[in-house]
């Protein structure tokens, strides 16, 4: 049996519903996954800017982000714009394509939390529009960022 310590994501309402794509150009990505994989058209935001906390130190970054639904689950489709964040960090990593996986909670603090007492940290926290974010560090186990998200209610810092 093992000393390690098991990280049960039983907690309540994780339902996993996006995939994340982090990719140079956005509107040049919408194109290639409409036609080729026929997706549905993606919805286009404006460009989104918000101060994040980012591996442990305040940032302003700006993204452009794109919708989907595809496979039964909301395909985001994101681009850094400015600023410093864990999607500029995928990309200066010479990384395109699927980034994450992302849940969606109630309540995102308890999740910060079990995260923490299981030593890993929210390496991006964030709010963009009404979604209040955290992307923690499970590349050794998973082999892939997981995002967790909640609409927000209220003031978050």
């Amino acid at each position: 049996m093992s000393d390690e310590k098991s990280l049960d994501m039983n907690i309540g309402d994780l339902e996993i519903m996006q995939l994340g794509y982090v990719y140079k150009d956005v509107e040049k990505q919408t194109k290639v996954m409409e036609k080729l994989w026929n997706m549905p058209k993606f919805a286009i935001f404006p460009d989104v800017t918000s101060e994040v906390v980012f591996r442990g130190k305040k940032s302003i970054c700006t993204l452009r982000l794109a919708l989907s639904r595809y496979w039964g689950k909301q395909i985001e489709l994101i681009q850094p714009i400015s600023g410093e964040g864990i999607h500029q960090e995928f990309l200066d990593n010479g990384h395109e394509g699927l980034q994450h996986i992302s849940g969606m909670v109630e309540d995102l603090d308890p999740y910060i939390e079990l995260f923490k007492k299981n030593n890993i940290e929210a390496v991006f926290i964030g709010q963009f529009f009404t979604q209040y974010v955290a992307y923690f560090d499970t590349i050794d186990s998973l082999g892939i960022l997981l995002e967790i998200q909640m609409i927000k209610k209220g003031n978050r810092k």
